[in-house]
């Protein structure tokens, strides 16, 4: 049953980023309230022209949070990679506690575990921490965004070739827009208190099916290149990631070569209806990122 009429305002954590402005660009959509946590004002600005209300707080600063979740029916809860993002969560919950008991959908990550990498260990603290909090919770746990694959458009562009060192690992791709899909009927849905639910694309696939996905649409070659992992780590502190989170991604990514996250599930067909999108699909939707 849709419940959005019954609803307050849902706030939305990391409205400004590419999973938290997909859920909150398909609340509005849906003609659900929304306001947005943001740390800056100035990046809210397409958000508050699409009708979501802004609060300025920091989810590394407890004292800014009541604000943002007062008067709250629910909350998409989304943090970065950050040292401190067990923490952020532990401040959301406490602020929730204070509010009223919003059920809170927080997006953690696929197969957390206390002895994964050190991501997948801060997604399984905080899950534990939502969990044992006893307000009303969803746990979303999506594979590997499609959408990370954007950040090879440069080098797909340039020189027609993807380097990433996945080896010839394979992952269940899931696209942002079926998450955030999946996010809102969480949130504006009865029935999904207390469930974790998996989510992934429809097939486990590996980089060298990512290439020929995008040389099929681009009408170019594309090759998929294997690189060291040293080489990565790096690429990414070149790009102005600081040790901590380059760290923390390169050691996602050996798992992910270790063919560690190799699977699918149904998930986000039972919650949606439909069958998630493909690779191909995105790759078809998004074709104009990765030309000159």
């Amino acid at each position: 049953m849709d419940r959005k009429n019954m609803l307050g305002k849902i706030l939305v954590t990391g409205a400004t980023g590419n999973v938290g402005g997909a859920v909150a660009t398909e609340l509005i959509a849906r003609g659900v309230s929304v306001r947005a946590l943001v740390r800056d004002q100035g990046r809210a600005a397409v958000l508050a022209e699409a009708g979501v209300e802004t609060v300025v707080g920091d989810m590394d600063s407890p004292e800014t949070l009541d604000a943002a979740l007062s008067g709250v029916s629910a909350v998409f809860l989304a943090t970065s990679v950050n040292p401190n993002s067990t923490v952020q969560v532990r401040n959301v919950i406490a602020a929730a506690l204070r509010a009223g008991r919003p059920h809170i959908v927080r997006r953690g990550a696929a197969r957390p575990s206390a002895d994964g990498p050190i991501l997948g260990r801060m997604h399984a603290e905080s899950d534990s921490d939502l969990v044992g909090s006893g307000l009303p919770y969803t746990l979303l746990h999506p594979g590997s965004f499609m959408q990370n694959t954007m950040m090879a458009a440069p080098t797909v562009i340039s020189e027609g070739s993807i380097y990433v060192p996945y080896r010839d690992g394979r992952l269940g791709l899931i696209d942002v827009r079926d998450l955030a899909e999946c996010a809102v009927i969480a949130l504006t849905q009865n029935g999904h208190e207390g469930k974790t639910y998996t989510l992934t694309g429809p097939d486990s696939i590996s980089h060298y099916d990512v290439a020929s996905a995008l040389s099929e649409v681009l009408g170019k070659e594309v090759k998929y290149i294997d690189i060291p992992l040293e080489a990565c780590r790096e690429a990414l502190t070149g790009m102005g990631l600081d040790d901590w989170t380059a760290n923390s991604y390169v050691e996602y990514f050996e798992y992910f070569g270790q063919n560690k996250y190799d699977f699918t599930t149904d998930e986000v067909e039972a919650l949606t209806g439909r069958v998630p999108r493909s690779f191909a699909q995105f790759a078809s939707d998004f074709a104009g990122a990765f030309r000159a």
